[in-house]
């Protein structure tokens, strides 16, 4: 069940970056392999949010809770589950960015240390 809540975070984004033309150059995904990626991924991603679902409800209607914890905790994990949904709907139509290099392009002083002392 852990798994069903962590598959889109690792998912959306691993899509969106190999289909990024910005991020990936001439190596991005041909739109068919990407909207091949997409349907597939958005299948398992909602089969896994109505496990998620139906799990939840299956714990409320059946526990033996009284009804005001069961009413309290309907609320709480819809919310849960509300705030979840939104967070996958960010990842998912969030625009992407230029891409920023990790490092600094400036030379590296051992470098420039190395080629004056070859220079001299």
């Amino acid at each position: 069940m852990i798994l069903s809540f962590e598959l889109p975070f690792a998912l959306v984004p691993l899509l969106k970056f190999t289909s990024c033309k910005t991020k990936m150059g001439s190596h991005v995904n041909s739109i068919w392999i990407t909207a091949l990626t997409w349907i597939i991924g958005l299948l398992i991603m909602g089969i896994n949010i109505y496990y998620i679902v139906t799990s939840f409800i299956k714990l409320l209607l059946h526990s033996h809770m009284k009804l005001v914890t069961v009413i309290f905790c309907g609320i709480l994990g819809f919310a849960g589950i509300a705030i979840y949904l939104a967070s996958i709907a960010y990842l998912v139509f969030r625009k992407n960015r230029e891409a920023t290099p990790l490092v600094e392009t400036l030379p590296r002083q051992d470098i420039v240390n190395m080629q004056s002392d070859v220079t001299l």
